[in-house]
C-alpha cells in the first residue's frame, strides 16, 4: 500500500519525466525536420563528415535514434505505465550516447551538446527514481488462480 505521499512523489517523478522527455523529443523532431529540409544548413565542411555526406540521413537518425524514444517515454509515463521507467533510462542513455559521439562524427564542439547531454541524464535519472519508487514491473492481476497443470 502506497501513503499519498508517496503517490504524490510518484507523480511529480511522472510529470518531471514527461515535461523532459517531450521537451527533448520536441526539439529532435524539429532538429530533423531543418536538417531534411535544408532549413539547418551545417556547412560544407560538416556535411562532408556525414555518413554518406547526407543531411537527410543524419535527420532520420536523429528522430530514430532520440526523437522517438523521447516521444515513447512521454506517452507511456503520461498513462502511467510501468514500463516508463525503463523507457526512460533507456531513451535517456540513447541521448546520452547520440551527444557523445555526435562531436566525433562532425568533429565540432556546440554548447547544445553539453545541454542536451546533462537533459538527457536528468531522463535517465527520472526513469531510474520512477523505478525504485515503484514496484518495477508489476505481474498483471489474473481473475482466477494458478494453473494446476
Amino acid at each position: 500500500m502506497s501513503t499519498f505521499q508517496q503517490r504524490r512523489a510518484q507523480r511529480a517523478r511522472r510529470a518531471g519525466l514527461i515535461g523532459s522527455a517531450g521537451f527533448i523529443a520536441l526539439w529532435a523532431f524539429a532538429g530533423a525536420v531543418g536538417l531534411i529540409g535544408g532549413g539547418a544548413d551545417l556547412g560544407p565542411e560538416i556535411t562532408a563528415r556525414l555518413p554518406l555526406d547526407s543531411q537527410v540521413l543524419a535527420g532520420l537518425v536523429l528522430a530514430s535514434i532520440v526523437g522517438v524514444p523521447m516521444t515513447c517515454t512521454a506517452i507511456l509515463a503520461l498513462r502511467a505505465r510501468p514500463s516508463a521507467a525503463v523507457a526512460g533510462m533507456g531513451s535517456g542513455l540513447l541521448l546520452l550516447g547520440w551527444v557523445a559521439i555526435q562531436p566525433l562524427v562532425i568533429g565540432q564542439f556546440h554548447w547544445l551538446q553539453p545541454v542536451f547531454g546533462v537533459l538527457g541524464g536528468l531522463v535517465c535519472l527520472l526513469g531510474s527514481s520512477l523505478y525504485r519508487s515503484s514496484d518495477g514491473f508489476r505481474s498483471p492481476r489474473l481473475p482466477f488462480g494458478p494453473s494446476p497443470a
